[in-house]
């Protein structure tokens, strides 16, 4: 008997996930994915500013079209204010919200997000917070 795997409220029907990978897992690559029925895949990581200053670049990661579901968006960033309003903003689309605190490209870190956050945890607090705060899950609050 298959034992159902659930990420919180998600329920996914199988363990083979995609992993969210940056230039890898975009739109094109999600869909030629679905040949192996993924339980879970993963958007690239996409920027809470990005999507906060209504980035182009940025909003053409979120194209989640003609695919089938669950599908996580993995957001990276350091700032509260951008990740509130990045989570209000992906999670009418995404069926799970990954916040990244485990980058460490030089890029990345730079700003202050990915693995550096780790260095503030009362930021990286802050930003989980504002992310929560800003869902309509009630599971996690």
């Amino acid at each position: 008997m298959k034992q159902e795997w659930k990420i919180g409220t998600c329920k996914l029907k199988s363990r083979l996930l995609l992993a969210p990978m940056a230039g890898i897992t975009d739109h094109a690559f999600r869909l030629i994915c679905e040949a192996y029925d993924p339980g879970l895949v993963y958007t690239e990581m996409i920027s809470s500013k990005g999507i906060y200053y209504q980035d182009e670049k940025t909003n053409l990661l979120l194209e989640m079209e003609g695919e089938k579901r669950p599908i996580a968006v993995q957001l990276f960033g350091s700032d509260p204010k951008a990740m509130a309003y990045a989570t209000k903003k992906v999670e009418p689309k995404a069926d799970l919200i990954d916040i990244n605190l485990g980058c460490p490209a030089p890029k990345v870190v730079k700003n202050g997000d990915g693995s550096k956050l780790l260095l503030d945890l009362d930021l990286a607090q802050e930003v989980v917070k504002a992310a929560i705060e800003n869902t309509r899950e009630t599971s996690y609050r």
